[in-house]
């Protein structure tokens, strides 16, 4: 042991620069791969509060409005109008080079989640390399969603009302084509009874029809006015309805980011501090000189009578 404290004494300066290379590989490691953290908070109202039995179109009533509001968020990142409009306002606000803005926002597509935290507010977060850059897409990404909810909102309401006009008009030409049939039946038998009380099996069948198509004309029509009005409403309580409580802000460190690039980092160090400990190891092993009396007595097997000191100004000869 004596033999390596002399020898890190005498290489003292050689294995503080050797013990300097792995810290400073490992702390730039964990800087310089950093990944940072942008958040922001959205409120959602209860849509309660505008009706009891209000709903939003595409909202499930078994889930709170915070999960259906997360749901809407994830919605509109996957739509085809998303990253077009991400690339546009990035570029436009220099936040991203324009070499950079396709591979931000995919990963924006890729990493932006929307978590409920409560049953009110959605928490949004993105990771990237540059802080600045998070929080810059978080920025553009509620802007946008505020724009194109509404507009996901009345696309859904568009697809019911459609959905339901076509069931209004086939009930109402199945109800034309019964009413027809009883007419043709009255007139070419004219003796009977075309009313819910004839015994004529042939009339109770046309009766019945008609009878039938008359409700499914009215339960289409009252279901497109249904539709219409949610759609409506649904648009209108997404614009009064959310709101931004927590700015996009940098929730992780601004030098090491969320901590995942230490990990590497203290890897680096540690694997460099082993190399040095090797070094140290195979310089002690590979020095055959001898530093007292004793080494001298072991190595050569006979006792050292005296010793004779270095002289001040010798050359060690």
């Amino acid at each position: 042991m004596a033999k390596y404290a002399e020898i890190l004494f005498r290489q003292r300066l050689k294995f503080v620069a050797l013990l300097l290379i792995p810290i400073a590989l490992g702390v730039t490691i964990a800087v310089v791969f950093a990944n940072y953290r942008a958040a922001a908070s959205l409120r959602i109202e209860d849509p309660a509060a505008f009706g009891t039995s209000f709903v939003p179109v595409g909202w499930s009533p078994n889930q709170s409005p915070a999960q259906n509001l997360a749901d809407s968020v994830s919605q509109v990142v996957k739509s085809g109008a998303f990253a077009p409009s991400l690339a546009d306002r990035l570029t436009s606000s220099g936040a991203v080079s324009s070499s950079a803005v396709q591979q931000t926002v995919a990963s924006a597509v890729a990493n932006l989640k929307a978590t409920p935290s409560g049953s009110h507010v959605v928490t949004l977060t993105y990771s990237c390399p540059h802080p600045a850059v998070c929080v810059s897409v978080l920025s553009a990404t509620i802007d946008i969603f505020h724009e194109q909810l509404v507009k996901v909102q009345q696309d859904q309401a568009s697809a019911a009302n459609t959905f339901w006009s076509a069931q209004l008009a086939d009930a109402q030409g199945n109800l034309a084509a019964a009413q027809t049939a009883l007419q043709t039946y009255a007139a070419a038998n004219p003796t009977v009874a075309v009313d819910a009380s004839s015994s004529d099996p042939h009339v109770v069948q046309l009766v019945g029809n008609v009878q039938l198509w008359r409700t499914k004309v009215a339960e289409a029509q009252n279901s497109l006015s249904q539709a219409q009005y949610v759609g409506t409403a649904s648009a209108r309580f997404m614009q009064i309805g959310t709101s931004v409580v927590d700015a996009p802000h940098l929730a992780s460190s601004r030098y090491i980011g969320d901590g995942g690039s230490l990990i590497p980092g203290v890897l680096v160090l540690l694997l460099g501090l082993v190399a040095v400990g090797v070094y140290v190891f195979l310089l002690g092993w590979a020095d055959r000189t001898a530093s007292d009396p004793r080494a001298l007595e072991r190595r050569l097997g006979v006792a050292v009578v005296a010793t004779i000191p270095r002289l001040a100004g010798s050359s060690g000869v």
